[in-house]
């Protein structure tokens, strides 16, 4: 090519550009700008969601619980007519019926989805929609923590929690047991939005019950998501409120209350049916668990368990082979500062701030059933069970990143996504072992 006709080139490619500019790029830029809050919304959960398909497994997920349970609903059941070998959790309540143990609400999210596909939809694929769903939710709960942070700074939070934290290994993977971890992060990210945004204080306790439905211990976040629902007030503002504001305090106390109760009562009636009692006797019927090795000598939750799980939060590290790739991912998990280091800012929150207070409050109070668990979350990568608070260590981080984002969180947020990339890349290939 000439250089006149390369120049000739540049000068349409430049016409072409400054119509685009003056005739739509402007026109996006303002509309962007005037809802920032919906086009980030909708820029994430879209982003999200097209990397989470991106990077699942092909194949359909055998671990297809909730599948079949949306399956039994559809058809007006709650039991399963069949119980292949490798659903080895399943509880036989009949001549040919089993029960799936777990909480029901992840299969009601997988109803649409088994409804219009099948029972046989990829499990993986509505995991990617709803975790998808579940990022653009953060940012916007990032966004009303009434705190002077940019959104670029926003944005790159939010992006951490996709996919530099554990839970863009469980979005991809559609088990059972990690779509419940989507669907409770997903929905307890819209209580605590709904709380902050000053919705009916109904409508935050019944997403919060509903999230509990699908991860028990994530109700013990009522803290927060209640304090959210009155301003996240510091302890002096909150005393001073209750002797001068009880009236309305109690109004709000009473509608969260009948929010939670409609989840709640819908699940003592579904333990009823299953088990005939209120309580939720599943995980202990599973056949053969009590004689499993992790829970034969302290049963499923103990005190003794504590130094188990914090040894796993904390110190449990890659494996180390002499073949490349090297590293190797453990099926036992990955200590959280390790898996996502910026996590290590957290140690720089203020505990005097309001926000932090309340949200440590929830963080430790969903923690204590967690780490009394005698499973550390086997099979997976990073500790999974750290997603039912995860949300509430993100709030704290927010309030680190209003401070000003350094060069050095910036590092640890780069190195945080590749951590996460690495370990999705070497379990892809089966470079993972316990």
């Amino acid at each position: 090519m000439s250089e006149t006709a390369g120049t000739a080139n540049g000068r349409s490619f430049a016409r072409v550009r400054g119509y685009w500019d003056s005739t739509y790029g402007a026109e996006i830029v303002e509309r962007a700008s005037a809802r920032p809050e919906l086009w980030g919304f909708v820029v994430l959960a879209a982003a999200s969601t097209f990397v989470y398909l991106l990077t699942a497994p092909a194949d359909p997920q055998a671990l297809d619980y909730f599948n079949r349970l949306a399956d039994a609903f559809l058809h007006g059941r709650y039991w399963l007519l069949e119980a292949p070998s490798w659903l080895n959790e399943l509880v036989p309540i009949g001549p040919g019926q089993w029960v799936v143990p777990y909480p029901p609400m992840p299969a009601i999210l997988a109803l649409p989805f088994v409804a219009l596909f099948g029972p046989g939809f990829p499990a993986q694929v509505y995991s990617a929609i709803y975790a998808g769903l579940a990022v653009g939710v953060v940012y916007l709960v990032l966004g009303r923590l009434q705190l002077s942070i940019r959104y670029r700074d926003r944005i790159a939070l939010s992006g951490v929690f996709a996919f530099g934290t554990v839970f863009w290994f469980i979005a991809v993977s559609g088990s059972a047991w990690y779509f419940a971890h989507v669907s409770a992060v997903l929905l307890f990210s819209l209580a605590v939005l709904a709380a902050l945004t000053r919705q009916p204080a109904w409508v935050a306790g019944l997403l919060l019950g509903l999230a509990t439905l699908c991860r028990l211990p994530v109700g013990l976040g009522l803290p927060f998501v209640a304090a959210a629902q009155i301003g996240l007030p510091g302890l002096t503002e909150l005393r001073t409120r209750l002797r001068t504001d009880l009236a309305p305090i109690l109004r709000t106390a009473i509608l969260f209350s009948i929010g939670i109760a409609i989840p709640a009562v819908v699940y003592i009636w579904f333990n009823l049916e299953r088990w005939g009692t209120i309580t939720d006797q599943s995980y202990v019927l599973i056949p053969g668990v009590l004689e499993d090795p992790i829970y034969a000598k302290h049963g499923i939750l103990s005190p003794w368990y504590i130094p188990r799980n914090l040894f796993a939060i904390l110190f449990r590290s890659w494996n180390y082979v002499d073949d490349p790739p090297y590293l190797q991912p453990s099926w036992w998990g990955l200590g959280i500062f390790l898996t996502t280091p910026l996590f290590l800012w957290l140690f720089k929150a203020r505990i005097r701030d309001p926000r932090v207070g309340w949200a440590l409050l929830g963080a430790v109070l969903i923690a204590i059933p967690i780490l009394m668990h005698g499973n550390v979350g086997v099979s997976q990568f990073g500790y999974r069970f750290s997603l039912d608070f995860q949300v509430l260590l993100f709030v704290i981080l927010a309030t680190v990143v209003a401070r000003g984002w350094s060069r050095l969180m910036t590092a640890a947020s780069i190195a945080s996504v590749l951590f996460c990339a690495y370990a999705l890349w070497a379990i892809s290939i089966d470079f993972a072992a316990y």
